[in-house]
């Protein structure tokens, strides 16, 4: 019998698929404590997590009998790779099915500042009709400056240029052949901060990507522009990103993921023109009918067929039976 712990929210339709797969016992512990995952994770073959789950090291080191991790969705930066890899676990994701929603939330966050939705909305509803107050700005042509030009940044550029948006990435691990082929300029990060009306992150969070948008950056930002930051939280110095949009170095920013999250930073929190939603980048029902559908086929294909689709650590792991 091979024993799956699945330790986040995932759409029940899919854990009873899960459930209803010959050879399979499914143990759905939404929300348990790391404590508590420590002392059972010994007990399972296969672990299943989203962001909330962080399996570290020590976490990793007890899941003696685990042979599969699987994150239902992009990101593994909460799942330390390395212990998995050196207990000949396999680390898979689903890359493919949280993009759409990423990408469209990006945009949300843009419209809604440069429109001033939200204070708007909050206006009509407290009885007050100011029309000229909110005067805002288009997204047709202006310049956007995306961080990371992977699986989510290229659906990015490919709307931007149906707003008919001048479109620019900085991105080291993408060759100018591939960007130009999304219709993108590939520019260095300093020259597109500069350059650009609105930034949007759409990087993983690889060492040396802690706080690659601080004071620094933030200070090459055009006065006037955005920041948008669907991606990963500590990529963003909460705390400089706070002072800039307060001191009008910057017109505002759309966050979505926050260093340290739950907790969001007090200075953040209580700026003005910083739109912030909880780390719903996912939380749609297509996106989380897709995530649900790849988790099953990760598992089913690893342990009826041998298969590891969408390994992260591939290279790393010993030739074990699988």
């Amino acid at each position: 019998m091979t024993k799956i712990l699945i330790t986040d929210a995932v759409d029940e339709k899919y854990v009873d698929e899960l459930k209803n797969i010959d050879g399979f016992e499914v143990d759905f512990r939404n929300g348990i404590k790391a404590d508590d995952l420590k002392r059972i994770i010994h007990g399972y073959d296969c672990i299943i997590v989203r962001s909330r789950t962080k399996l570290t090291a020590d976490i990793v080191n007890n899941a003696t009998t685990a042979r599969l991790v699987v994150r239902a969705g992009v990101g593994i930066d909460n799942i330390d790779v390395e212990a998995a890899t050196r207990m000949g676990i396999a680390v898979c994701n689903t890359p493919w099915a949280n993009v759409v929603s990423a990408a469209e939330l990006a945009f949300a966050l843009m419209l809604s500042l440069s429109r001033n939705i939200c204070a708007a909305n909050s206006s009509v509803h407290s009885d007050r009709w100011e029309t000229l107050k909110f005067t805002g700005s288009e997204l047709s042509g202006k310049s956007l400056g995306i961080i990371g030009l992977g699986r989510v940044g290229r659906e990015v550029a490919k709307r931007a240029k149906a707003f008919d948006m001048k479109v620019s990435a900085a991105d080291p691990y993408i060759k100018h052949e591939v960007a130009s082929g999304a219709g993108v300029r590939l520019v260095s990060l300093d020259d597109l901060l500069k350059e650009s009306d609105i930034v949007t992150i759409h990087a993983s969070m690889l060492p040396g990507n802690l706080h690659l948008v601080g004071k620094r950056e933030l200070a090459l930002m055009k006065k006037g522009s955005l920041l948008i930051n669907t991606a990963r939280g500590e990529m963003v110095d909460n705390e400089a990103l706070a002072d800039a949009v307060a001191s009008g170095a910057i017109a505002g920013a759309g966050m979505d993921v926050f260093e340290g999250e739950p907790a969001v930073n007090k200075k953040l929190t209580s700026t003005e023109r910083v739109i912030m939603t909880p780390h719903i980048g996912a939380q749609t029902r297509e996106a989380q009918a897709r995530v649900g559908a790849e988790v099953v086929q990760v598992v089913d294909s690893f342990f009826s067929k041998g298969e590891m689709l969408n390994a992260a650590n591939l290279d790393g792991l010993s030739n074990r039976q699988l």
